[in-house]
């Protein structure tokens, strides 16, 4: 086996960098903690963070508070406020036979230990002909068959994994998943789509039930639209789900925002991707509230700053110029499996780092049983 092909498996096998700096906790805290997991978070990034944010959390930290007052980032805030998040239009639905701890916008899995799939829906059912986004935060390191995230039918049974250990959404035509191993699955089908992501990521989610579009984003870089079959019809409900075999896995609901699809979004969803265009419409008054509505379409990024010299920035990558191409790698040799890639292998660094050298954790190895150890 050549040693370019050895790299891009290692290179899709390690998980995706974290969206942002901060500090999470560690396996072996997590496995002997007694208390509850979301609170050793203090991370705010990606959410709301003005104050006069009505949907912001309870559980604000005060530096956030502190900085928004400060004399230095009243102007910082102005700009970044055209395309803040504007908080949680809905969250998740308390089940009481579902094994996770469901508390406001935090769910924790298999809380003591797992023996099965837990599956958990959003609260409400997303409308049709409105374009749906919402993100969620990974609180904890991933490991085990399978946690997914996407959505599912009114007839998906949330008990049915109970005591299996299954990737669960899009096991049949009733829903529709996107796993942490970077793999898509609807109907029994799974299909490479992007790169493995654990601890510290962001999966952002867009349903489009106009035109039956659902597309994924990590970190806030869109990964393509990976299913183009949702049914568009208001006789079907359709909701947000989320999926874990692990034990006392934890994802965070950061964001959800429900819009109509209307000429004024399409719009928008076309000037987007022209950021001088965009930049002039900030400076229009009257555009304020237009702007924060249709904030997913243009996120902010770069919150990481290892990953600052290395990614590009949203607005690049819209006007990228046939030289900066290069920058993009693309596998071409007929020895490379294509199974043993992800689709979007423009997403895969050219080089490895020091830190991308180190061995994967044992815990990967092990499945639910032995994860609580690690």
């Amino acid at each position: 086996m050549s040693y370019r092909r050895l790299y891009a498996i290692n290179t899709a096998q390690r998980p995706i960098k974290p969206f942002c700096d901060c500090p999470f906790p560690q396996s072996v805290l997590l496995a002997t903690y007694k208390g509850y997991i979301p609170d050793l978070i203090t991370c705010r990034c990606g959410e709301r963070t003005t104050m006069d944010n009505k949907n912001k959390s309870k559980q604000k930290d005060s530096t956030t508070t502190t900085k928004c007052n400060s004399d230095d980032t009243v102007k910082e805030l102005e700009n970044e406020e055209w395309c803040q998040p504007n908080g949680l239009q809905w969250s998740w639905a308390q089940n009481v036979s579902t094994d996770a701890a469901i508390d406001g916008a935090d769910i924790t899995f298999h809380p003591t230990y797992s023996q099965g799939t837990a599956i958990v829906r959003s609260e409400r059912p997303l409308k049709a002909g409105m374009v749906h986004f919402w993100e969620i935060r990974i609180i904890t390191p991933l490991a085990g068959t399978d946690v997914m995230f996407g959505i599912g039918t009114d007839k998906v049974d949330l008990n049915q994994f109970q005591f299996h250990f299954v990737s669960a959404l899009g096991t049949n035509s009733q829903s529709w998943g996107f796993s942490y191993n970077g793999k898509i699955q609807h109907n029994g089908i799974q299909l490479p789509y992007g790169q493995k992501f654990s601890q510290g990521c962001i999966v952002g989610i867009c349903l489009d039930r106009t035109r039956g579009t659902l597309e994924f984003f990590l970190n806030r870089r869109s990964l393509g639209i990976a299913y183009t079959n949702i049914p568009r019809g208001p006789e079907v409900n359709i909701y947000a789900m989320v999926c874990s075999t692990a034990a006392k896995s934890v994802v965070r609901l950061i964001n959800s925002t429900s819009q109509i699809d209307c000429l004024q979004l399409r719009a928008f969803k076309a000037l987007s991707k022209q950021p001088k265009d965009l930049q002039l419409l900030r400076q229009m008054p009257g555009f304020r509230g237009i702007l924060s509505d249709y904030w997913f379409l243009t996120p902010p990024v770069r919150y990481s700053r290892r990953s600052a010299n290395s990614e590009l920035d949203i607005a690049d990558e819209a006007v990228l110029s046939k030289a900066r191409l290069g920058r993009k790698q693309k596998y071409k040799d007929d020895d490379i499996d294509i199974n043993d890639l992800y689709s979007n292998a423009h997403k895969i660094p050219m080089r490895s780092t020091s830190e991308d050298d180190d061995e994967l954790h044992a815990s990967e190895c092990f499945d639910e049983y032995f994860h609580y150890l690690f």
